[in-house]
Parts: structure tokens; sequence; C-alpha cells
């Protein structure tokens, strides 16, 4: 991620506490379920800029809280999340660096082989329908913050993001639903490690394959 100064900031602190604001005021629906998602991240190439000195091949993970709400009638649900993410790289030096930051999405999903369902999905007892109840699209954005180290010192910035991708959501009770899934992911920001503006890296594109426990209640 590029250097900002404190003038470069500003527009990437309003927008990431403008998701922020949205994510803890959005309504709730008559039926919604709250969980936990714990998702990796890798790069979709390992090809890097020709002006690097060496590859910077940069993974990370994040943990946070989703929730999912839904009108009836229809299985199209908006999930807003919270996460603490955490990031690794190692520099044209041959040194591990670190990032740390926080996280704020809003997807929304569709079940394009159970749309008019009418099922208090996901958390039912499928019968054997795992496929036609459980598979869904998905597509969302977002914003996070994250500081980095960069070898002599640190740096912080914002990041917009964009994501499609998709999921298969099994019930193991009725109350209780896990959901592998995988995403590609947009950053509209390049990042930098190390000493030198020549340790960019090249790639916006990055794959998010995630695991996610969800229950469901009532309002």
């Amino acid at each position: 991620m590029e250097p900002m100064n404190s003038v470069g900031h500003t527009p990437s602190r309003i927008n990431f506490s403008l998701l922020l604001i949205l994510f803890l005021s959005l309504p709730a629906g008559l039926s919604a379920q709250l969980g936990v998602q714990l998702q990796y991240r890798l790069p979709l190439s390992i090809a890097e800029s020709s002006i690097l000195a060496a590859p910077l091949v940069q993974s990370g993970w994040s943990a946070g809280v989703i929730y999912s709400f839904r009108k009836s009638g229809i299985r199209i649900e908006w999930v807003p999340g919270l996460h603490f993410m955490q990031t690794t790289a190692e520099s044209a030096a041959s040194v591990d660096l670190a990032g740390s930051g926080i996280q704020a999405t809003l997807d929304f999903r569709i079940y394009p082989m159970d749309l008019y369902g009418d099922c208090l999905c996901p958390t039912f007892s499928r019968k054997g329908q795992v496929i036609q109840k459980g598979f869904f699209f998905e597509a969302g954005a977002g914003g996070y913050y994250l500081s980095q180290e960069t070898g002599i010192g640190s740096q912080g910035g914002g990041n917009f993001l964009a994501r499609v991708g998709a999921g298969l959501d099994i019930g193991l009770s009725r109350r209780l639903t896990i959901t592998p899934g995988a995403r590609i992911q947009y950053e509209n920001s390049l990042h930098a490690w190390g000493a030198s503006a020549s340790q960019k890296q090249s790639r916006p594109l990055w794959v998010y394959p995630y695991l996610q426990l969800m229950t469901y209640f009532d309002n």
C-alpha cells in the first residue's frame, strides 16, 4: 500500500466510517442469522511487476462477526460484517513483514435454485436437498484500514474492495449452519512493502476461501 500523507488519509477514513455506520444501523428482518466468519487471503497470481527487486508473496487471514437478514418469501440475503485482519509478506531482503487492521463489508446472496423457497434458511433440516437449498452466489463491497510494517517503520491507509463469490450452506442442525465458500476480491490500491517504491506489488486481485458458522434466531 502506497504511503499517504495526512491529507491523503481523509477520503479513505471517511469511506470506512460511512461503512461502519451503515453496518451498525442496518435494520433487522423478521428472521435473521448471526455468526462468525474466517477467511484466508491468497494472491490470484504469483506474477509480480518487473520492477521488483524480488517477489513479495503476500497472504493473510481475517476473522469477524457477520449478520444476515432477508425479507420473507424470497431468498435474497443481506450480510454485513465487521472483521479483524492480519497480513504477512516477505520483503526483497527476505525479511518477514506484517500488517493488521479492521474491515467492514456488505454482501448480498442469492439462492438461484430455491429463490422462492419458504424455509427458515439456512439452518433448517434439509433432508438431502443440500445443493438445491444451500448453494448461493454472492457479491459485495467494503473497505478496510490497514497498518503495515515496511522494514523501516510502519505506514497505514484505507482501501476499497469489491468481490464476487459462491458458497454452500450445510445444515448441521435446525439452528446451526456451516458454510464453505470462496471469493475473488478486487482492491483498488497497490500494496507497497519495504524501504523503496520499487517494492510495489502489481496484483489488485486476491482469492479468499472462507468458512463461516451461523445460528438462526427469531426477532
